[in-house]
Order: C-alpha cells, then sequence, then structure tokens
C-alpha cells in the first residue's frame, strides 16, 4: 500500500524537533516574553501572599525561558518555593531541563513533568497555576481549565497567557487552514472569553504589549524567517506551494509596521486572572 502523502497544496507537518526549533526562533524574535515578566515583576508579584511554602504550576512550560525568570520573580515574594513544570514535547523538555539546572537556588524545589497536561495527576493544592500558551494544543480546552482550577487551593490564582485576535492570530485566520488542512488549534484570547462566559467563569482581563521582528521573513531564503513562519502557521512552509508562501508573506507585509529598519508585528498578549471556583452551599 502507498503511503498518504500530503496534498501539494498543504505544508507538511513539523516534527517535534522542528517545533521546538521554530518556536525557539520565534521566542528570540519576540518581545512577548520579556514584556509578560515585566508584567508579573509589575502587577502578579505584589498581589501575591508572603505564605511558606508557595506552590506553583507551569502547564506548557516550553524551553524555560520564561520559567526560569519567573522563579527568580516568585523566590523574591514568596519562601520555600515549590515549582512543578508539566511540558509534553520530548525535545523542548530537555532544553527545559537544561536551562533550569542551578536555578532551584535555596527555598526552590522544582519539578519537570514530560506529560500531557491531561495525563498530570494534581498531586496537592496549587497557589498559582498557569497556562503559558499553551491552550492552542490541548484537545479539551474546557476540560483543562476544569483540570486547572480544581488543582487551585482555597486561596489560588489561575493565570492564563495567551495571544490575543492581533498578530499571529490575524495570519492563522487568514491562512492556517489553506496551509494546514486544519484550523482546529486556532485560538484566540476572544474565545476563551466566550468560553468562559458561557460558562460562567469569573475573571479578569488585561493586556500586555508586545511585537514580532518579521524582517527576516521578508528576506528570500532566510532559514530564520521560514522558521518563523513555520511558527506563524503550524507547519513546516519550506514545502508550501510557493504561489500560496507568497500570498502570506504579503499578508504580513500588510499587517506588519516599518521602525528603525525592522519589520514589526503588533502581537499582544492576553492575561486571563482566575480565581478559584468556590464550592456552593
Amino acid at each position: 500500500m502507498t503511503p498518504p502523502t500530503t496534498p501539494p497544496e498543504l505544508a507538511p507537518p513539523l516534527s517535534p524537533e522542528a517545533y521546538a526549533h521554530c518556536f525557539l526562533t520565534f521566542r528570540r524574535h519576540s518581545t512577548e516574553w520579556l514584556a509578560t515578566l515585566k508584567w508579573c515583576q509589575e502587577h502578579l508579584a505584589p498581589r501575591l501572599p508572603r505564605k511558606s511554602p508557595f506552590t506553583a504550576l507551569s502547564v506548557g512550560a516550553g524551553n524555560g525561558d520564561f520559567d526560569r525568570r519567573f522563579v527568580s520573580i516568585l523566590n523574591s515574594r514568596v519562601r520555600n518555593l515549590d515549582y512543578v513544570m508539566v511540558e509534553p514535547n520530548q525535545a523542548l523538555c530537555s532544553k527545559l531541563r537544561e536551562n533550569m539546572a542551578g536555578h532551584a537556588g535555596a527555598g526552590v524545589r522544582l519539578e519537570i513533568n514530560p506529560l500531557t497536561f491531561e495525563d498530570f495527576v494534581i498531586p496537592r493544592p496549587f497557589d498559582l497555576v498557569h497556562f503559558t500558551h499553551c491552550l492552542y494544543y490541548l484537545p479539551d480546552r474546557q476540560g483543562a481549565i476544569d483540570h486547572a482550577l480544581q488543582a487551585l487551593g482555597p486561596d489560588g490564582l489561575f493565570l492564563i497567557l495567551h495571544q490575543t485576535p492581533w498578530g499571529i492570530s490575524q495570519v492563522q485566520q487568514r491562512f492556517l487552514k489553506r496551509v494546514k488542512g486544519s484550523d482546529a488549534e486556532m485560538l484566540s484570547s476572544r474565545d476563551i472569553q466566550e468560553l468562559l462566559e458561557l460558562r460562567g467563569i469569573p475573571y479578569h482581563l488585561e493586556t500586555v504589549e508586545s511585537h514580532i521582528n518579521v524582517s527576516e521573513c521578508f528576506r528570500p531564503g532566510s532559514a530564520e524567517g521560514e522558521a518563523l513562519l513555520s511558527f506563524f502557521l503550524e507547519s513546516d512552509v519550506r514545502g508550501l506551494n510557493p504561489a500560496l508562501k507568497q500570498e502570506v508573506v504579503e499578508y504580513l507585509d500588510e499587517l506588519s509596521s516599518t521602525k528603525k529598519d525592522r519589520r514589526l508585528l503588533h502581537h499582544p498578549v492576553a492575561v486571563f486572572s482566575l480565581p478559584p471556583i468556590k464550592a456552593k452551599q
């Protein structure tokens, strides 16, 4: 039997290793995580209770660029930090272990779980749970949110860090189904709002400004540009129909602006803060 092939109009899928490479390329060209860390330092940390021990759960830890700095922010505020990370991508998990090595200083205990969140068994109540740009990839989003809320202690806080309808989401809305064959993973903060409001789950929403330097996307043959486009479209654009790839680049040109010889894509971050669900009396 001849193995199935990717239709000629579609781009080949990304392997876990290729996705990890594209993700790290995105991180280098985006101010997203630095802007979010600044928000955590200025707006989240002062709200956290000075309790000991303090337990935190990071879902979708990626390569740990965000988490190793976030641990420092938490450790400056709380004592005896117990920080648990969940990351199912084995390639990213390997980078995560490297990045987190040496960050378990005095009063900090780190734990890395190479699991999907669905397979992660909540060991104890957490004071803080955060989803770091991972809700796109969880097949049961409603179930994942419920699972996270159930993991909170009575005075805990659940954060969802997610893309807004602008930036990458605009590119995906226009092209993801044509490039990948499916837009099932496409999700913006607007969709999360609708889900929470439909279920009557209280939340507070803030927006953090950030951008992506997409200059490389306009340089023909740029490996970094193709990695960025592949991350945006969750597919290997090196195998995409050239005419369709050009459409994507032209639309990205419409969306981006020039600043000091750089092409910048406006890509703000949504931060949802959810309190624990109180049991009905």
